[in-house]
């Protein structure tokens, strides 16, 4: 027997179970249509902010994201808390921070440090802000004490195009979150519809086609029928029920009170 190496799989991502059976798909692709029409007005908020039409916000991706504690800093991330429940965490790279900042309180220099000041973070949370009013009205968010995420979220990455910089915000929703506007948003299937339908369906009309007779002739003959010719046939003996091209069960024809009547065969179960 061939001996394998066993050789871990870097790619495979760990399911959160609350999401399991979750439409989170689609409020992945809600997400990508609605902040990527929703860009151009930060777009204009950061334009009026900075005095310049050389700055634009633009959507990067919206991917699953999978939280670990050391992904994010704790003490340069904005965290906000919908009533509803969940989490959204919103942080920016600190060049692009100190690079808004910096046009935005009319700083004389630019600076060359990366450590972010409180000035910094009031940018981001003013970002951030119009951000998550983008997911839900303003009064839904409240400040959020920062508490490291697990499992499945949502990361949404914005570009920020300034002169010729180019970087990157970061929106990212907790697994509650994203449950929370997947309600919200009425994206749940709706258990309660099951049986109304199932008692529509059992009521909507349909054709049932029994064949009574079957007769082989010639192409010739058939080409020469006439309207009013007499054709002799014989009824089957056992003869097919179908709705449409499926096929049902079998039956015999009989003649009761003087109709003709169809007796389902052994062939036939019930339909439950």
């Amino acid at each position: 027997m061939e001996n394998r190496v066993s050789e871990p799989i870097s790619d495979i991502q760990l399911l959160d179970v609350e999401l399991l059976g979750k439409p989170i798909h689609i409020i992945r692709e809600k997400l990508e249509g609605l902040i990527s029409e929703s860009c151009p007005s930060l777009t204009i908020e950061l334009q009026n902010w900075l005095s310049t039409s050389k700055v634009e916000a633009s959507l990067t991706s919206v991917d699953l994201h999978r939280f670990t504690p050391i992904k994010m800093d704790k003490d340069h991330t904005s965290t906000y808390q919908h009533q509803e429940g969940g989490m959204v965490f919103v942080h920016g790279d600190s060049h692009t921070l100190i690079k808004l900042a910096d046009r935005f309180y009319g700083a004389s220099t630019e600076r060359s440090a990366t450590t972010l000041t409180a000035s910094d973070l009031r940018l981001q949370e003013r970002i951030s802000r119009i951000i998550i009013g983008w997911l839900a009205p303003g009064e839904m968010w409240e400040m959020g004490e920062y508490e490291a995420p697990r499992g499945i979220g949502i990361n949404v990455q914005l570009n920020i195009a300034f002169d010729d910089h180019q970087g990157s915000i970061h929106l990212k929703l907790d697994s509650h979150l994203i449950q929370t506007l997947i309600e919200q948003l009425e994206l749940q299937p709706d258990t309660d519809l099951y049986q109304p339908f199932c008692r529509s369906l059992e009521a909507t009309p349909v054709r049932l086609n029994v064949v009574l007779s079957k007769k082989k002739m010639p192409l010739s003959d058939v080409v020469g029928l006439q309207p009013n010719d007499i054709l002799p046939i014989e009824l089957l003996n056992t003869v097919p029920v179908s709705i449409g091209n499926q096929s049902l069960f079998t039956g015999r024809i009989a003649e009761q009170d003087g109709q003709l009547v169809l007796i389902f065969n052994p062939d036939k179960e019930p339909q439950r």
